[in-house]
């Protein structure tokens, strides 16, 4: 190459900038006929390509440096700027002598001769390999991304802060009906009911913006052709470099189907529901039709002990009876408020066995709601206890205080239904769980068989009895 004394001004100009600057160098002479040569090649870019001047003189040595299928377009370029083209730019590969392969961007442009004709063509060769890296990976998450964006089954769409359409997938277009072009100039409010614009305000305000997203909530979408139709979606915020909201996106989910079937099942148990109510009504009302057909015949019965049995009988019907009653009125078909079924209960109770004034009758069990199967059992041992305490608990004489409690306390998983007299007291040699009256038997029956259950019994100051018992199948 020579020496910078020993160089053309041309050359010396080419070197200088060469030096300077990052970029590689070359000039090609255009000859007779059109043919060219590299006149001059800079350091750097023999260096990058591992190569002597003397082996880049000709294009033909240029098919070892540059990639198969980039040199045909490169020659095309180069024969552009010989007839008309005066500038260009070309992006290849390129190998090292050593078979590195690394991409570059060729800048060219031609020099006129004295005759006004292209006499070289000067180029500046600029390396991008890492570059075209990033661009690669940039396309691969872009391919993968369109990929994810095309193939959801949910639909997508992203907005930016004035709510302007900015992206969205085949699905959203599909379910709303419209056409790419036409969804690109609306907002996300456009395509919603007035009805659910303040809800979905408060939902930005108080959600997205705070949180970066929002919880799965419901809405309406009005599509082109006027239907509504429901959605359910989760929103996410995305914010620019600074912090800013910049955009927000959205899963969205069309689940006008699955709003079909929950009207069509809740109309399925509306159905099941009057239905049942009814049987319980009527279940009710055959049960008082056994009472007072009880009540008829009583008259006739002469037997002291037989009218006993057939009265007791008749209560533990109207405590069954009461049940069906509760269970009609209640909100929940199988479910019974204790309270106000005691409360009944036991009123009946005391109407029918009690002719004094001086009585009290508390019931607590607020708040506490049984299943169907151990309400009943609870209120039969409860219709025993008290209906004995009405009856032996307060003798004819008695001066003390006349009180009655049923108590229920919910622990958890575990019961204990208690009733307690301020009574006489029952005999101390009494064993509660051995007992030999037949109203205690029973107790023991469903208090320990069926609840599965375990019975106290304490004896001051009058009697009290519990029963206690965890959350299971009766038997």
């Amino acid at each position: 190459m020579g020496d910078v004394e020993n160089v053309s001004g041309d050359e010396w100009h080419y070197r200088l900038i060469s030096e300077v600057i990052a970029d590689y160098f070359f000039v090609l002479d255009i000859g007779p006929g059109e043919d060219l040569k590299v006149s001059w090649a800079s350091d750097n870019l023999l260096q990058e390509t591992g190569r002597k001047h003397g082996e880049i003189l000709t294009l033909d040595a240029w098919k070892a440096i540059i990639h198969p299928e980039d040199m045909p377009g490169l020659l095309n370029l180069i024969y552009q700027m010989q007839t008309s083209l005066e500038k260009g730019t070309f992006e290849c590969r390129s190998f090292h002598k050593d078979g590195h392969e690394r991409w570059v961007r060729i800048f060219a442009r031609h020099k006129k001769g004295p005759d006004g004709k292209p006499s070289q063509i000067i180029g500046a060769v600029r390396e991008i390999t890492e570059q075209k890296k990033t661009e690669q990976l940039l396309h691969d998450s872009e391919k993968k991304y369109r990929k994810l964006h095309s193939s959801m089954t949910d639909a997508f769409c992203s907005v930016n802060m004035k709510g302007e359409m900015q992206d969205f997938n085949e699905s959203y277009r599909s379910m709303l009906g419209y056409s790419e072009d036409e969804l690109l100039k609306l907002t996300y409010i456009d395509l919603t009911p007035e009805k659910w614009h303040v809800m979905e305000a408060r939902i930005v305000e108080e959600e997205i913006l705070p949180n970066g997203s929002s919880g799965i909530y419901e809405k309406e979408y009005r599509r082109k052709d006027g239907k509504i139709i429901p959605v359910e979606l989760r929103t996410f915020l995305i914010r620019d470099e600074a912090g800013n909201p910049s955009a927000m996106w959205a899963i969205v989910r069309d689940i006008s189907e699955r709003k079909l079937s929950e009207e069509k099942l809740k109309a399925a148990l509306d159905e099941k529901e009057t239905l049942l109510r009814e049987i319980h009504h009527r279940v009710k009302n055959n049960l008082q039709t056994v009472i007072t057909l009880i009540q008829m015949r009583s008259p006739e019965i002469r037997d002291e002990v037989s009218l006993r049995i057939i009265s007791e009988l008749q209560e533990q019907i109207r405590t069954i009876a009461i049940i069906y009653q509760e269970l009609f009125q209640s909100e929940k078909l199988s479910k019974v408020p204790m309270q106000p079924y005691f409360e009944l209960l036991t009123s009946y109770l005391v109407k029918t066995f009690h002719k004094g004034n001086h009585l009290k009758v508390q019931v607590n069990c607020k708040d506490t709601i049984l299943d169907a199967k151990w309400a009943m059992l609870c209120g039969l041992i409860v219709n025993e206890l008290v209906t004995n305490a009405l009856k032996y608990a307060f003798p004819e004489g008695f001066t003390g205080n006349q009180l009655i409690s049923v108590h229920l306390k919910d622990d958890s998983e575990t019961y204990t239904l208690t009733v307690a007299d301020t009574g006489a007291g029952m005999p101390v040699a009494l064993d509660i769980q051995n007992p030999s009256s037949t109203g205690l038997q029973l107790v023991n029956l469903w208090g320990k068989q069926q609840l599965n259950g375990k019975l106290g019994l304490t004896i001051s100051n009058g009697t009290v009895i519990t029963v206690t018992f965890k959350i299971s199948d009766p038997a």
